[in-house]
């Protein structure tokens, strides 16, 4: 059995590190700069704090403020530069001996543990499918920062998480989609209907900086190419601490097209904190939640009523809780 793990900020802030976009705007309109155009791009996040709620989205939209290639160059790597740094140390300061390492393998091994108990017992009997052979783990993470390698440690391939009906359960492989805090560094949008100034679209500099499947394709480290084979290939998909926002649809679609092959997909969720006396209430969020993914898909009507069952939700869990020494 394959298992894939989707990794987003959710999973350092969960560790305690300071990685929102709201704490380093906080940090980097305190900075000073020469450029006239880079004074001009914090003082609009001042403005207007809300719309920059997501820094890659945001920075679609505001290129309609730029005239030139090499005005979009100047504040583009400014921000890339600097939250390169800004979460760099974030990471430097964070003391992850303090981490639970087994802790954190239960998890990646057995996220089922996490979810009610009518959830679990469905995907325990669909990994069961599986009980005679080893279960192999990927993770493939959003994030820049190395808070995964630094619990797992950097020579973490083939590292046992644990065992199941007498088989062992392996992770394979830690691959970093959007690069490092300091190397390849892929801050940007989906496709070029994200991006508001329309003179932008044809110019491969923008696209080759800006389109994320174009910085993966132009860095050749093919990358994409090996995240696209673990999605391919997964029996079940995870995705924890993502808002699975649309600078990302192309991994959307993709994990979509998977659905249609009877994979099962497990969405952890962060929302309204709910009251043990009206539980009830998670069945909304349980619901809101599928309806948001399959809305990101390609799928038609009729594949997300088909296949809506296969996803599973866990909200406000406490998977990957309590990992702290």
């Amino acid at each position: 059995m394959k298992i894939l793990y989707i990794i987003g900020n959710g999973f350092d802030i969960n560790l305690g590190l300071k990685t929102r976009y709201s704490d380093f705007y906080e940090h980097y309109k305190t900075l000073q700069s020469k450029s006239p155009i880079v004074k001009t791009l914090k003082d609009n996040i001042g403005k207007n704090f809300k719309n920059w709620s997501d820094l890659e989205q945001a920075i679609g939209v505001y290129t309609e403020n730029f005239n030139t290639v090499d005005e979009f160059i100047d504040v583009y790597e400014d921000i890339g530069d600097n939250l390169g740094d800004y979460l760099k140390e974030q990471e430097n300061r964070f003391d992850f001996s303090k981490i639970d390492t087994e802790k954190l393998s239960e998890y990646l091994a057995f996220p089922e543990r996490s979810l009610l108990k009518a959830d679990k017992e469905i995907l325990e009997e669909y990994k069961n499918k599986w009980n005679s052979e080893h279960w192999d783990v990927n993770i493939i993470t959003l994030n820049y920062t190395n808070s995964l390698e630094q619990i797992l440690g950097n020579d973490n391939t083939s590292l046992i998480l644990g065992a199941h009906h007498n088989s062992k359960i392996f992770l394979r492989g830690l691959e970093h989609i959007h690069g490092y805090c300091d190397d390849r560094m892929i801050m940007g949008v989906n496709d070029v209907s994200q991006i508001k100034n329309q003179s932008f679209h044809n110019n491969q500099d923008i696209l080759d900086a800006l389109i994320k499947p174009y910085c993966n394709k132009v860095n050749k480290t093919t990358i994409d190419n090996l995240c696209n084979s673990q999605i391919t290939k997964a029996n079940l998909i995870c995705i924890f601490g993502s808002s699975i926002g649309d600078t990302d649809n192309y991994w959307w679609h993709a994990i979509g097209e998977q659905l249609k092959k009877g994979i099962c997909l497990l969405i952890f969720t962060r929302g309204e904190e709910i009251s043990k006396r009206w539980s009830y209430k998670k069945a909304k969020s349980e619901r809101e939640m599928r309806d948001y993914f399959l809305n990101k898909t390609n799928l038609n009507d009729e594949e997300k009523a088909s296949f809506r069952d296969n996803i599973f939700v866990g909200v406000n869990t406490e998977m990957f809780g309590s990992i702290s020494l």
